[in-house]
């Protein structure tokens, strides 16, 4: 039997990943090479206790955990395993020649995302008074221990530290130094042990809020231009390209008056042809038909065009570059309520 479950285990899909290790994951990685599914799942384990695992690593460390569980034959253990490894890493694959006895708790872990309507997400976003940040988490699988945010003026480093409760939304107060500024953030949702589970931004490349999302009600009244929709434009063109097609209707009553003309009788005298006889009048025709076209276009453009411009003047919904979701906080340091608003 032991033979049968070593052999059914070397296929394992995930072969040792390219990021950098901790100490503890490649101690779990040596032994799973190895086969040695008891002192993989111990040193796994020990590795994800220690904490300080990043997203990629902590995805890893609970595959090895599920996988030398199955192998060892406690199916519940792989299963709660895998639900984990699949909420920091959705797009996780096993191989499909592995046996049934490390497959089958994977599936069922699919199977209960599959049937959840919520995944582990963390995101965040400025709230509506420029004054504060709005982090919404979702984690349906309750994975999440806290929520650890980093934030600054642009440019600023390092970044000083604030931990928020893992509340489904948290509306964190800006510190005086970055209100009205340009600030960068990172927010990392993270496990009892501090091992990383979900994240916004990195070290190297943070969440960005530019300068123009802080300006306060004061400033949106000086510059209503700037800060809500106009409507001049759109007005203003929507107004000409009536007038337009107004003009072509005129036109065109002229145009079918002047043809009235052509087609009468006091065009059909004998001993001339009727362009000798009312030349002026098919003159007249034309030219109200090419004016009549003239200011069809014309108005049709206008109204096109204000269209477009009332679509495009449209105020942005967010000035953060990376959209959250809205929501209220917890008490603490940099916190300034619970609830939603």
């Amino acid at each position: 039997m032991k033979r049968l479950v070593l052999l059914s285990c070397l296929g394992i899909l995930l072969a040792k990943p390219a990021f950098a290790q901790n100490q503890g994951l490649a101690e779990a990685e040596k032994a799973y090479q190895a086969v040695d599914f008891p002192a993989t799942h111990a040193a796994a384990k020990q590795a994800l206790e220690a904490g300080g695992a990043d997203r990629e690593q902590t995805a890893r460390l609970y595959v090895l955990l599920g996988t030398s569980a199955a192998a060892q034959g406690d199916a519940e253990e792989a299963k709660t395993d895998f639900i984990a490894a699949l909420a920091v890493k959705p797009s996780l694959k096993l191989d499909k020649g592995l046996s049934p006895k490390v497959r089958d708790p994977y599936l069922e872990a699919q199977g209960y995302w599959a049937a959840s309507s919520d995944r582990l997400t963390l995101n965040a976003k400025p709230a509506s008074d420029q004054a504060h940040l709005v982090i919404q988490l979702s984690d349906p699988a309750a994975l999440v221990s806290k929520v650890e945010l980093r934030l600054a003026a642009t440019g600023t480093s390092p970044r000083p530290s604030f931990e928020l409760t893992a509340a489904p939304a948290t509306r964190f107060a800006l510190p005086a130094t970055v209100r009205g500024r340009s600030y960068e953030y990172t927010v990392r949702a993270l496990d009892r042990f501090g091992n990383v589970l979900a994240e916004r931004g990195t070290d190297a490349d943070p969440e960005l809020v530019r300068e123009a999302a802080h300006a306060g009600p004061a400033d949106r009244a000086a510059n209503p231009a700037q800060h809500g929709r106009s409507y001049v434009l759109p007005i203003a063109l929507g107004v000409a390209g009536l007038g337009a097609v107004t003009a072509g209707v005129a036109f065109q009553v002229k145009r079918e008056n002047a043809a009235r003309d052509w087609n009468s009788g006091s065009c059909e005298q004998p001993g001339q042809t009727r362009i000798q006889q009312c030349q002026d009048v098919d003159d007249r025709r034309q030219k109200y038909e090419h004016l009549a076209i003239g200011f069809y276009a014309a108005g049709g453009a206008l109204l096109t065009g204000s269209v477009i411009a009332l679509i495009v003047g449209r105020p942005a919904a967010s000035t953060s570059q990376r959209a959250g979701l809205l929501g209220c906080g917890v008490v603490g340091t940099g916190v300034s309520c619970d609830g939603r608003f």
